[in-house]
């Protein structure tokens, strides 16, 4: 492991860490995981899905170590992607045989990615952190739900959690053009031209690739397959791939259909127990989004008529190159909107449903620029005293006395 260690922290050796890995560009969010960083000695848990740049996240605040004058030689890093150590222990341990620092005494910075391959992570980190107040600790993970979970069960208090998302319009904007966008109005126009392909290219590395089936090749193998075949079957010991694929495939290329686990088990010859477990392990990789059926009268969800939605629009493009984009507009305000709940009785249905500050918002979403039927949302309104409503669609962002209609850009730049 020593050969392995020096390896991949080459700033022992050199000094500083090379730009190809601290990369110069900084995600919006980077301003509020160094504040974060530098102010709390908690656990900084960075989570999100693969390729969003949480590597890059960490070497950034490694690289504003070196800078600000902290000695290289007690920055540690480590990836448990393609290591299967387990045991925190031993890598300090190899680490103090390699910079002579002496961990359990000296100040160091211990950075941890794909925490998440590493059994009982939270338990360890727990001991090692209440132990050592010399240690600072930043983790990250692709399995949030797990990380979540864990932290909450084994870290309360000892902690803080950052969702590292995929990029925003703005951010494929200066990743693209190596241009800094100060004022989303001012550069309003521009950022309209690049939205339908940014809805393609959520990830970092690929905003500048012009070969869409190299964009598809990458998202379908670097990020889903990489999940599906290594991440999930790496934490739990059940799990079926094959299945987990045809699982994707459906729900891919069906956004927001009715999850009807009887169907799926008929369809695929597989028990109830079974797709319902695997189903648990795509919404835990952050693969897919399932949105519960939302009974406002009784304040509960339902667990009958969920819906399931790719986790990102840019999932849909795998299986269907020219897909229905309303389809594809309704699972990007399902991810702006984290969305957990939808309504539906008998032939009515409300896309998604808020709860903000106490109140239920009905949200609608329309692909076209004009919309003249709120019927259901009308109806919603009325049923439950209701008193504001969203609408999502390609028109003009205006607002009346009950409805606030949005255009899919102004939401895409928080300008609504």
């Amino acid at each position: 492991m020593e050969e392995f260690l020096s390896l991949i922290n080459s700033w022992w050796k050199e000094g500083k860490i090379s730009e190809e890995k601290a990369l110069p560009y900084k995600r919006e969010i980077f301003e509020d995981v160094l504040n974060t960083f530098s102010e709390y000695r908690q656990i900084l848990i960075l989570s999100g899905l693969r390729r969003v740049g949480k590597s890059t996240i960490m070497f950034q605040l490694i690289d504003h170590l070196i800078k600000k004058g902290e000695d290289p030689n007690r920055i540690l890093y480590f990836s448990f992607d393609r290591n299967k150590e387990e045991d925190l222990i031993k890598i300090l341990d190899v680490f103090r045989n390699i910079t002579k620092v002496n961990w359990e005494k000296e100040k160091i910075f211990v950075f941890l990615d794909e925490i998440q391959k590493v059994k009982g992570w939270s338990l360890q980190l727990k001991q090692l952190y209440d132990n050592f107040p010399n240690i600072k600790f930043v983790v990250s993970g692709s399995a949030s739900l797990e990380l979540e979970k864990e932290a909450k069960d084994n870290l309360a208090g000892r902690y803080f959690l950052r969702e590292i998302p995929p990029i925003s319009l703005k951010e494929f904007f200066e990743l693209k053009y190596g241009k800094k966008v100060e004022n989303v109005i001012i550069f309003k126009r521009e950022l309209k031209f690049e939205f339908e392909e940014y809805l393609k290219k959520p990830f970092p590395e690929i905003v500048k690739w012009n070969d869409f089936s190299r964009v598809v090749e990458y998202i379908s193998e670097i990020v889903v397959s990489k999940i599906i075949k290594s991440d999930l079957p790496d934490i739990f010991e059940d799990v079926d791939s094959n299945l987990l694929e045809e699982l994707v495939e459906i729900f891919f290329s069906n956004p927001g259909m009715i999850l009807n686990i009887d169907s799926l088990s008929s369809n695929l010859k597989k028990r109830k127990e079974e797709i319902s477990k695997h189903i648990f392990y795509l919404e835990f990789s952050k693969l897919i989004r399932v949105v519960k059926n939302f009974r406002p009268s009784a304040m509960l969800a339902s667990r009958k008529l969920r819906k399931v939605y790719p986790y990102i629009p840019a999932f849909i493009f795998i299986f269907k190159p020219f897909p229905d984009m309303g389809k594809v507009f309704e699972t990007f305000v399902a991810q702006q909107l984290n969305a957990k709940y939808y309504w539906r009785e008998k032939d009515r249905e409300i896309d998604f449903i808020l709860k903000e500050n106490g109140e239920i918002i009905p949200v609608e979403v329309k692909s076209e620029e004009e919309v003249k039927n709120l019927d259901t949302i009308s109806y919603f309104m009325e049923k439950f005293k209701v008193k504001k409503a969203r609408l999502f669609y390609n028109g003009e962002t205006r607002k009346t006395e009950n409805i606030e209609a949005i255009n899919f850009l102004d939401l895409a730049l928080g300008i609504h």
